[in-house]
This record gives C-alpha cells, sequence and structure tokens, in this order.
C-alpha cells in the first residue's frame, strides 16, 4: 500500500466554485475576522474587519470595522485599492484578492469575492522539502549558511554540521537579521527562533551522528507572510504537476 504524503492534507489549494458561498456563509455567522493590507504594504498598513454578511448573488462580502482608529476617522484609504485579503477560520484560512469598496448610501464596506480563494490549514504545519527543484539556503549571517532540508511560512530546518556548534543552536535561542533563500528570492527574516533541535537521519532512517535545528521564523512582515505564502503556494503545486506527469502512464 502506498504511503499517503503526510502534506497532502495541508496543501494550499483553491477552493471549488461552488464552496466559496456556503465557507463565506459560515465567516459572517461566525463572525470571523477579516485582515486586509495593499499589496507590498508593511504589516503597520493591516486593517481589521467582521464579516456582516455574504450577499451571494453579487458575490458582495459586506464587513465592518472590528474597531480601533479607523472607526473614528471615517472612511478607509484602501477604499477602491487592490487588496489582499486573509479571512481567519481557526483550523482554516481563506485568502483572496479584491477591491475595497465603501456604499455611501448603506454607511458599509464591502468586497467582492469573484477571483480565486485559497484555503490552508495552519501554514506553519505544511513543509515543501529540498529537492533538486527546491533550492533552501538559510542565512544567519556571512558566516553560518546552512542548506535548507524544508520550508513553510512558518519556518525551516538544517543541519548542524560540526558538532561542537550544537549548544551555538540549542532550544530557545534567537537569531536577528537572518535571510531565507528560496528558489531565486530572497525573504528578510527580522528573528529566527530555535524550536527545536533532534536528531538527524538519513534517507533509511538511520542516525547520522549530527543534530538537526527546527527555526522557526518570528516577527514577519505582513508583505514577507504574503510573498512567501504565494512563493511555497506556487512552488507546492509545480511539485504536485511534477509528480503527476513522472507517473507511468497506463
Amino acid at each position: 500500500m502506498a504511503k499517503k504524503d503526510a502534506n497532502k492534507k495541508h496543501y494550499f489549494s483553491p477552493l471549488d466554485a461552488d464552496e466559496n458561498g456556503p465557507m463565506l456563509e459560515r465567516a459572517c455567522e461566525d463572525k470571523l475576522l477579516v485582515s486586509i493590507w495593499i499589496q507590498g504594504k508593511s504589516e503597520n498598513d493591516v486593517e481589521e474587519y467582521e464579516c456582516v454578511r455574504y450577499e451571494a448573488e453579487e458575490k458582495k462580502l459586506v464587513i465592518k470595522s472590528a474597531g480601533g482608529l479607523l472607526s473614528k476617522i471615517g472612511t478607509s484609504k484602501k477604499v477602491d485599492k487592490e487588496i489582499f485579503v486573509k479571512i481567519g477560520g481557526g483550523k482554516y484560512q481563506y485568502f483572496t484578492y479584491s477591491v475595497l469598496h465603501y456604499s455611501k448610501e448603506k454607511k458599509e464596506y464591502f468586497v467582492i469575492m469573484n477571483r480565486e480563494i485559497f484555503k490552508t490549514q495552519q501554514r506553519s504545519n505544511y513543509r515543501l522539502m529540498a529537492s533538486k527543484f527546491i533550492k533552501l539556503k538559510f542565512k544567519i549571517d556571512d558566516d553560518h549558511i546552512f542548506d535548507g532540508l524544508d520550508v513553510s511560512a512558518g519556518g525551516t530546518s538544517f543541519v548542524i554540521e560540526d558538532t561542537d556548534d550544537n549548544e551555538k543552536y540549542a532550544q530557545g535561542v534567537i537569531f536577528p537579521d537572518c535571510e531565507l533563500h528560496f528558489n531565486g528570492k530572497k525573504f528578510n527574516i527580522p528573528e529566527a527562533k530555535v524550536a527545536a533541535q533532534f536528531p538527524d537521519k538519513d534517507a533509511a532512517g538511520n542516525p547520522t551522528g549530527k543534530q538537526r535545528a527546527g527555526i522557526a521564523f518570528m516577527g514577519l512582515s505582513s508583505r514577507t507572510e504574503e510573498d512567501l505564502f504565494i512563493h511555497i503556494n506556487g512552488e507546492a503545486r509545480a511539485e504536485e504537476m511534477r509528480k503527476k506527469l513522472a507517473k507511468p502512464k497506463d
């Protein structure tokens, strides 16, 4: 019996068109949080709203300010601009692009949900493994650059080649100003925390005598989070396509 891919259930996948409406209706019933920001802007640019109602015929999601400064200063400066939308859903999160609108007559914000919506479980759970197609480098400083073993929106891992450095990468240690190099793209990581250290094993499952460091990304800006999500999603889908093409035809 073929072994199941543990990451299948965490794959960043688009919702089927007939799932969009029910998901958005549930989001309104549960008054889920909606975070929006203009594409490419920093985390300081994020505005938070609450799902109010979904009008299926027009694919209109009506939202209201979740409070704070925005509710006091009037209309958002993001009105009529392209935005990145994240709907938090506990076990699942949903992502899409849209334009923020404001109805002066009804005094309400809304977005038209007519673009592809992606769903994912906790993104840090999805790990894309390094391969000849997935090239990863994790840079702590100019003298410490490691080959990444995997990557997720939550972190990466690498082998500690020199056993004398095991203590340097002990659980809980934090390194500032790191970089992730992932298939030709560079991502700035404000802080990298050693979340765990565990024995390294070869492809056959035998201990190599070395240790691995599991790294958690901390303090990512919304722009970096957005770019990393999109990049991982694109590469994961490409991996799936390569696997399908590699399968022998009947």
